[in-house]
């Protein structure tokens, strides 16, 4: 028990005692935060929903960040009672992603993939990231995407879905071609032999370089490889496809339907 002064009764009155509760509470705290992480738990999971399915073998599971237990309080669901505190980290994954022929014959590796991962996607802070997976060689490195606006950007907006980039040669390296929620759209350039685990910066645009890799695209857009994988992806990289090397098979438009599709994916803020 405590002792506080009452102005209005013009006496001390004694009141509950809390430093045991609060003391209590922070050694529960501590405890907790000391506790060691189980293995895995700051590592991305391979297993998704599809039925009963779970994979197993995916890029998804060599990315690492260290688990923080009070660095983010940020609640899931709509009601207290539903949901719970999203885990720091968390992670957002693609499916693996095979490359084109000719992406394939300049890396001498027929089964290297890449995948594209979301990082603290639901905290949108300075913890966010957007990694891009390589597997060459049975090696897999990292790479991390800048932006040049941060905030509100999301590289995978569910699960499963294919990476949104698409991958083929530019000079002696590779263009990655990106289309992101939040406006993030354009390509990064992979320098061969691959880095290490580096960051990489957007090429947007309407820049000088952005024309030289579009220049690069021209040239293996008939391959039959790249050709499938951009006509068979989403509308946006169907779109890009039709604006700098013509209509996929069995579409049928005319050059004002593809420039308005193309400015709607690629343009449009």
């Amino acid at each position: 028990m405590g002792r506080c002064y009452d102005a209005r009764m013009g006496r001390y009155r004694h009141v509950p005692h809390v430093r045991f509760f609060t003391g209590f509470l922070a050694i529960i705290l501590l405890v907790v935060s000391a506790c060691p992480a189980k293995a895995g738990d700051g590592a991305a999971s391979c297993g998704r929903d599809v039925g009963d399915a779970r994979v197993k073998d995916c890029l998804c599971r060599f990315v690492h960040r260290k688990r923080h237990h009070f660095r983010h309080w940020v609640w899931s669901g709509i009601f207290p009672g539903e949901g719970g505190s999203i885990p720091d980290p968390h992670y957002l994954c693609s499916e693996d992603g095979v490359f084109p022929e000719p992406v394939n014959e300049l890396i001498s590796d027929k089964g290297s993939r890449y995948a594209i991962v979301d990082v603290n996607p639901f905290f949108n802070d300075g913890s966010s990231e957007v990694l891009l997976l390589v597997k060459w060689q049975d090696e897999v490195f990292e790479y991390s995407l800048n932006f040049p606006k941060r905030k509100d950007v999301r590289a995978i907006l569910g699960q499963p879905t294919p990476p949104p980039a698409l991958v083929f040669p530019y000079k002696t390296g590779l263009a990655v071609l990106v289309t992101f929620w939040g406006r993030a759209r354009g390509a990064y350039v992979l320098p061969l032999p691959l880095p290490k685990k580096t960051a990489l910066e957007l090429v947007g645009f309407g820049t000088p370089e952005f024309a030289e890799i579009v220049g690069a695209f021209g040239s293996v857009a008939q391959d039959r490889t790249t050709k499938d994988q951009f006509c068979k992806a989403t509308n946006d990289f169907v779109a890009f496809y039709e604006k700098y090397s013509g209509p996929c098979a069995g579409r049928v438009k005319d050059g004002p339907e593809i420039e308005k599709n193309f400015a709607r994916f690629w343009l449009s803020n």
